[in-house]
């Protein structure tokens, strides 16, 4: 039975919510290198126990005295827009990075990893639903790519050398204590401060906005079925609300929570940004019973709701 459970970007986004899910049922370590440049971590970090500093290419578990069962790998560099700017980086921390967490569990003897991909590594190309036997030979970023590496290194390590692993494509994840770096805070940021928000195709491109908590509860049902399955098995499962919106009518929507008055500039959509997202969670509801529920109107009223007691000094 597994009680002892390591998360990687432990102070992010979602490592925060899965904390506080599972604080309760689970002894947690936290992995998370807080790097200055992300404020939002060092202040989440604050409200968590047992932050471990580390960067995920540090020889991280071979240092601990309380060895996990199951380590939840979210640390990443995270985002289209950046892989295009700095895609060293996201070779770093995505694909070494993966790397050696893959390796600290083998030389550790952890057993069990559920990690995080993206719905990025699909080739996103059409406007129909996309299952997890979609191809994925091809994306259209290099952050996608990068994540499809991470899947094709777990592939291989369970195949290897006997670790049973879960990977998630997630979809847009959105949510109270978003970083700041995160379209959600930067749409809720200038529609606050009276400025344009940026979007593309005239606001006309679909996205599966997927709230945290039908992540981070998916997440503690996979961490139960997890352990029954054989040594060296490895499944993908996409976790997505399942009904994509228009970005512009999420951002109305985000405008109306805060009673404000929004503004737009359009601009032409990038080669490497998709024009529509949509989960096919029928994989993930039979296996553990659960799809995501909470729809949108309700999950941007509680990221608004945090915003205003909340927003990051930036």
């Amino acid at each position: 039975m597994i009680k002892n459970i390591l998360i990687t970007g432990g102070a992010g986004f979602i490592g925060f919510h899965l904390n506080k899910v599972l604080k309760d049922q689970f002894e947690i370590q936290n992995l998370d290198a807080l790097f200055e440049r992300n404020v939002s971590s060092s202040i989440r970090s604050n409200l968590l126990t047992d932050v471990i500093i580390k960067d995920i290419n540090d020889n991280f578990i071979d240092q601990l005295k309380n060895k996990p069962q199951i380590v939840i790998h979210l640390a990443a560099e995270t985002g289209i827009a950046g892989s295009l700017k700095h895609p060293d980086k996201y070779l770093s921390a995505n694909v070494q990075g993966t790397f050696n967490v893959l390796e600290q569990c083998r030389k550790n003897g952890v057993k069990y990893l559920i990690y995080a991909s993206s719905s990025s590594v699909y080739c996103q190309d059409n406007t129909k639903c996309m299952t997890e036997s979609d191809s994925t030979d091809f994306q259209l970023s290099f952050y996608g790519t990068t994540k499809k590496m991470g899947e094709l290194m777990v592939e291989n390590y369970c195949k290897q050398f006997g670790i049973t692993a879960i990977g998630l494509r997630f979809f847009t994840v959105y949510g109270s204590w978003t970083r700041p770096d995160m379209a959600a805070y930067k749409f809720m940021h200038l529609i606050k401060n009276n400025q344009p928000v940026v979007l593309y195709n005239n606001g006309d491109i679909y996205r599966d906005f997927t709230h945290v908590s039908d992540v981070v509860y998916s997440i503690k049902l996979l961490i139960d079925k997890i352990q029954n399955e054989d040594i060296g098995t490895h499944q993908i499962f996409n976790i997505g609300y399942g009904q994509p919106i228009t970005v512009k009518q999420y951002v109305n929507s985000i405008a109306a929570s805060m009673c404000l008055p929004v503004n737009y500039n359009f601009k032409k959509l990038p080669n490497n940004e998709s024009a529509y997202t949509h989960c096919n969670n029928d994989k993930l509801k039979t296996y553990i019973n659960f799809t995501p529920t909470c729809n949108h109107l309700y999950g941007i009223n509680e990221m608004v709701s945090w915003f205003k007691l909340y927003e990051y000094d930036l």
